[in-house]
């Protein structure tokens, strides 16, 4: 008895011990999932749209081509970027990342950082220059699509465009920065462009924030559209369609001109009236965008060619002419706000676009003042995308996608002497750039991985430079500081008839006894 007393209690222990593991097996398949909470999001952010763009040369001009898919990986987040031991060339002062949205437009007022971002998480968010990068408030009506912003210069005023995923359906907003992620006021774009959406080139705000203009083409009438709105109220002030499709718009500092991007033509447009000023043919079509100078009377058109075009009194000629065998100069070209300093980034898309090299040109005596180049290897494209300047041109930097193994950093920043000055290196490729009007301050958008990978995830990232714009000609302290010194002297020269004063005492005997004798 006591035998089988024994044996069926170890029979029970067993099926004790072995519920209790089956319980245990549970308990840490549970923990698992919780500490790994991709195993359950993993079906559901293999649905996230990513993206991978390449540009195809035609005769014509450039191509974007983009491939919008459901990948299979989860979201790339933006890691932490590689910082190149190359210094002083500006101090990250934050930057602030997405897991989805890629960040496809920056542009920067006095205060503010304003980020359009795109695809899953597509939306508007604004960062304090002086915060640690923390939106302070975000607006979107879809959650998805595309979108592009436009901040004025010097007044708090911005404009935002955006558009579904599906394409038919845009918008206008006007926003400030104590808008709290209300509109100020919405338009609703009657047209609808699945090939054509939403993007930072397509919006512009007036320098004293008082217009903001937009273009959009139709799919259906095959027309664009240049759209002038009041930036306090929204109202349409000016409507002027066109066969020819427009890429792109730059405002004047008051708004009364609209220099619109149609394919290889520049054209200028008085906003008031829809009256056309000015047009040219440039060489090329395709990834491209024109820029003008604050007062309208200098502007760039690039394309196979970089041309600089400037206001005689009269009607604009042409002042500089630059081009280079199998080089392209359309994504990333600049006009300083002052008009002084013309500036492009051109690229070599015989090779795959792994060299390419920044210009830079002094519009009055229509002379080059220097260039920098840059090469580098892979199977990536290391496309220009975007330029920027600060007020004078001392401040001039270049956005790219950059290549395979970072050859180059994504956003460059030169002086006036092509002498690089500053520089982020992000993670992906770069998308846009934006300088401050006195060049302290350089902020870049990018995707987190490079653009011709799949993928999605984005970073917007602020650096700040030396105090003084142009910190590295070191050689010029000396005459510069000769300089200083001779002024001082001369300054205390002067005054040395002054210092005669006090040995007048001496020549009291002299006569002149009526005036007292000067302290």
């Amino acid at each position: 008895m006591k035998k089988k007393y024994t044996i069926q209690s170890v029979v029970r222990n067993v099926r004790i011990l072995t519920g209790l593991l089956s319980v245990g097996a549970l308990i840490f398949l549970a923990l698992f999932a919780a500490a790994n909470p991709s195993t359950r999001s993993e079906a559901d952010r293999s649905a996230e749209a990513t993206r991978r763009v390449f540009m195809r040369v035609t005769p014509q001009g450039i191509i974007q081509s983009t491939d919008i898919g459901s990948s299979k990986t989860p979201s790339v987040a933006a890691k932490p970027a590689e910082r190149r031991a190359l210094a002083p060339l500006g101090n990250t002062l934050w930057h602030y990342d997405d897991p989805t949205a890629i960040a496809d437009g920056v542009s920067i007022d006095a205060n503010n950082v304003w980020g359009a971002w795109l695809l899953s998480g597509a939306r508007l968010t604004v960062h304090a220059i002086t915060g640690n990068g923390t939106p302070a408030w975000s607006f979107s009506s879809f959650g998805s699509g595309n979108s592009g912003v436009a901040a004025a210069k010097g007044a708090d005023r911005s404009g935002f465009m955006e558009s579904n995923a599906a394409g038919n359906d845009f918008r206008q907003h006007g926003f400030r920065s104590t808008s709290n992620g209300t509109p100020d006021w919405s338009f609703p774009y009657p047209v609808s462009d699945p090939n054509l959406p939403a993007s930072s080139r397509k919006v512009a705000t007036s320098r004293d924030g008082s217009t903001i203009a937009a273009v959009v083409s139709d799919s259906v009438t095959q027309n664009s559209t240049l759209y002038v709105f009041d930036a306090d109220t929204g109202a349409v002030t000016l409507m002027w369609t066109d066969p020819l499709r427009m890429d792109g718009v730059a405002l004047t500092d008051n708004g009364s001109k609209a220099l619109v991007t149609q394919d290889n033509r520049a054209t200028l447009v008085d906003t008031s009236s829809g009256n056309v000023i000015f047009t040219v043919a440039g060489s090329g079509a395709g990834n491209i965008f024109y820029p003008i100078s604050g007062d309208g009377s200098v502007f760039a058109v690039g394309g196979f060619n970089f041309d600089v075009y400037a206001f005689n009194g009269t009607t604009y000629v042409q002042v500089i002419h630059f081009t280079r065998a199998n080089f392209w100069f359309g994504g990333a070209s600049n006009v300083s706000h002052d008009g002084s300093t013309a500036g492009t980034f051109g690229a070599n898309y015989a090779n795959g676009w792994l060299s390419g090299e920044v210009y830079l040109f002094d519009v009055p005596s229509h002379n080059m003042l220097g260039s920098y180049p840059v090469s580098g290897t892979g199977i990536y494209q290391g496309t220009p995308i975007g330029a920027n300047s600060n007020d004078n041109g001392t401040v001039m930097a270049f956005a790219s996608w950059g290549t395979q193994f970072h050859d180059w950093p994504e956003v460059m920043v030169f002086n006036r002497s092509v002498q690089l000055i500053g520089q982020i290196n992000f993670p992906g490729s770069a998308f846009s750039v934006d300088v401050t009007t006195d060049g302290q301050y350089v902020v870049g958008g990018a995707k987190a991985v490079h653009a011709n990978q799949f993928g999605s995830g984005g970073r917007i990232e602020l650096i700040q430079l030396q105090p003084s714009p142009t910190p590295t000609p070191t050689p010029t302290p000396t005459p510069t500081s000769t300089a200083t010194a001779t002024a001082t002297p001369t300054a205390t020269a002067t005054p040395t008839s002054t210092a005669t004063p006090a040995p007048r005492p001496t020549p009291t005997p002299r006569p002149r006894p009526s005036p007292p004798p000067r302290p």
